[in-house]
C-alpha cells in the first residue's frame, strides 16, 4: 500500500509541473501587460497636456501678433500682391504691409468693408506684426479729420501753410496729392479745384482733387478786346490778347459783353486740358446764317458751293449773301447759278434733265416756314399746345421792350424759354431779365436745356449753344 501511494504521488508531481509552469507564465505575462498599460497611460496623459499647451501657445501667439501700430496715409494698394503702402505720419516714413482674408478691415464706424473701399489718400490706422509686416487690423482713422468739397484753397508754399476758410494748417514735402490717377505737386493745384482734404492735428497729409481745372484759350476775340468775359461762376475778367483763363472742369456758359451787346455760348472744360474757344460766332453778324436744304434730282448728282464739293444729305448752314452753285452728273445737263440767302431757312430744288433732251434745268426756291426775326411759323396756329409764339406768359417777368434776346444756335430747333415756345432757331424775342431755362427740341435729336442769366444791362443778348446730338437708333 505504501508502495502504491508513493507511485501515485510521484505521478502527480510529474503531471503537475506543466500546469504550474503555465500558471507562472500567465502571471508573469499579466504583470508585464499591466506594467505596459500603466506606462502607456502615463504617456497618453502628457500628450494631452502637450496638445493643450500647444493650443494655448498658438492662441497666445495670435493675441500677440499685433505688436506694431501705425497712423498714416494710404499711398498704394497692390491687390495682386496683397500689399498696401502707408506713409506713417508720426514716424515720417513709408512702409509696405501685407494683408489677407484674415485681416480685419473696417470703416471709421467699425463696419467691415473690402480693401477696394479704401482709396488712395485715405488716412488709416493699422496694427501689424513687426516680424513679418502682416496686417491684423486696418481701419479708416477716427483720429484724422476730413473736409469735403473745399475750394478757393489759399496756399503759401514759402511757409508751407494752407488756409481753409479762416483756419491755417501746415503741410510737409511728404503731402500726398492725388489728381485722378496721378500724384501731383502743390504747385499744380489751383483755386478753382474742388478738393477733399485730410489731416491730423494741425497738419494736412492728404489732398484728393475731386474736380480739377483746365484752361480756356480765346481766339477770334478782336471785337471784344478790353471788354469783359465771364465763364461759369468765375469772376468777370477783362479780355486781352492771347488770353488763357483757368476754369474748373465742367460745362459752363461763357458770356462776353462789349458794351453794344452781350453774347453767351456753352462750352465744356476738361481736366488738365486746353479748350480753345472762338468768339467769331457771337454777336449780330454771327446770327446771319441760314439753314439751306437741297433737293437735287436725279439722285447722286454732285453739288459745288463756292467751288467746293459739298455733301447735301443734311441741311447746310450758309452765311447770308450770295453763293455760287453748281450741280452736275454725267449724262445730265449741268446747272450753274447764284444763291442769295436773305432768310434763315430755305429749300432749293434742282431738277437736272438728261443731256440728250431739249429740257432746261428747273430750279425752285421755297422759304422754310419760319421767321428768324419774330420767331413765328405759319403752322403755329395749328399747334395750340406750343402756346403763344414769342410771348412770355409769366406776368411777373421783367421785360426790356427796347432790347431783344437772339437765339443763334442750334439752328432749326424749337426754342422754349421757361417752357414757353419762342420760335424756331435762329429767332428773337423781347428781352426778359433774370435767370431762365432755355430748352431746344428737334425731332430725331436729344433735347437740351441750359440755365442762362439775362442781365438788365440795356444791351441786346445773343445765345449761341452747341448743335443738338442725334438720338441713337433703337
Amino acid at each position: 500500500m505504501d508502495q502504491q501511494d508513493k507511485e501515485l504521488r510521484k505521478n502527480y508531481k510529474v503531471n503537475g509541473r506543466p500546469i504550474i509552469s503555465l500558471l507562472i507564465g500567465l502571471g508573469f505575462f499579466s504583470v508585464i501587460l499591466f506594467a505596459t498599460m500603466l506606462v502607456a497611460a502615463k504617456d497618453i496623459k502628457p500628450t494631452r497636456n502637450n496638445e493643450k499647451n500647444l493650443e494655448q501657445v498658438e492662441q497666445s501667439d495670435l493675441a500677440g501678433a499685433a505688436d506694431g501700430a501705425i497712423l498714416g496715409v494710404v499711398k498704394k494698394i497692390d491687390t495682386d500682391q496683397k500689399l498696401i503702402t502707408i506713409y506713417d505720419v508720426e514716424q515720417e516714413e513709408t512702409a509696405a504691409f501685407s494683408y489677407s482674408g484674415g485681416t480685419n478691415i473696417t470703416d471709421k464706424y467699425g463696419q467691415l468693408i473690402a480693401i477696394s473701399q479704401i482709396g488712395i489718400g485715405t488716412m488709416v490706422e493699422a496694427s501689424f506684426q513687426q516680424v513679418n509686416g502682416k496686417l491684423s487690423d486696418l481701419s479708416i482713422s477716427t483720429k484724422a479729420w476730413e473736409y469735403v468739397g473745399v475750394s478757393n484753397l489759399n496756399i503759401d508754399q514759402s511757409s508751407q501753410v494752407m488756409k481753409i476758410a479762416t483756419t491755417k494748417y501746415k503741410f510737409t514735402k511728404d503731402l500726398v496729392i492725388l489728381d485722378g490717377q496721378e500724384f501731383i505737386s502743390v504747385g499744380n493745384l489751383a483755386e478753382q479745384d474742388e478738393l477733399t482734404i485730410r489731416g491730423y492735428d494741425q497738419t494736412i497729409w492728404s489732398i484728393t482733387v475731386t474736380r480739377g481745372h483746365g484752361t480756356v484759350k480765346l481766339e477770334d476775340d478782336e471785337a471784344f478786346l478790353g471788354d469783359s468775359i465771364t465763364v461759369g461762376y468765375e469772376a468777370m475778367q477783362q479780355i486781352s490778347e492771347d488770353m488763357e483763363i483757368i476754369v474748373r472742369e465742367g460745362n459752363f456758359n461763357l458770356t462776353v459783353d462789349n458794351k453794344e451787346y452781350s453774347a453767351t455760348k456753352n462750352i465744356t472744360v476738361y481736366r488738365n486740358q486746353e479748350t480753345v474757344v472762338s468768339l467769331s460766332d457771337l454777336g449780330p453778324e454771327a446770327s446771319k446764317q441760314g439753314r439751306i436744304t437741297f433737293e437735287i434730282t436725279p439722285f447722286g448728282a454732285d453739288l459745288y458751293i463756292d467751288g467746293e464739293l459739298t455733301s447735301y444729305s443734311n441741311p447746310l448752314e450758309l452765311s447770308y449773301g450770295e453763293h455760287t452753285l453748281k450741280a452736275a452728273l454725267g449724262g445730265y445737263t449741268t446747272y450753274e447759278g447764284t444763291l442769295n440767302i436773305k432768310v434763315a431757312g430755305k429749300t432749293i430744288k434742282i431738277d437736272l434733265p438728261e443731256a440728250t433732251s431739249n429740257e432746261n434745268v428747273v430750279v425752285s426756291e421755297t422759304d422754310n416756314e419760319q421767321n428768324s426775326n419774330t420767331g413765328t411759323t405759319d403752322t403755329d396756329s395749328e399747334n395750340p399746345d406750343k402756346g403763344s409764339v414769342g410771348v412770355i406768359t409769366d406776368k411777373d417777368a421783367i421785360i426790356d421792350e427796347d432790347h431783344s434776346i437772339y437765339i443763334q444756335k442750334p439752328i432749326g430747333a424749337s426754342v422754349y424759354l421757361n417752357g414757353d415756345f419762342m420760335g424756331i432757331s435762329p429767332c428773337s424775342f423781347s428781352k426778359v431779365i433774370g435767370t431762365h431755362v432755355l430748352t431746344f427740341i428737334e425731332e430725331g435729336y436729344e433735347t437740351m436745356s441750359y440755365t442762362v442769366d439775362v442781365l438788365n444791362d440795356n444791351l441786346d443778348t445773343y445765345f449761341n449753344m452747341p448743335d443738338l446730338v442725334k438720338k441713337e437708333s433703337q
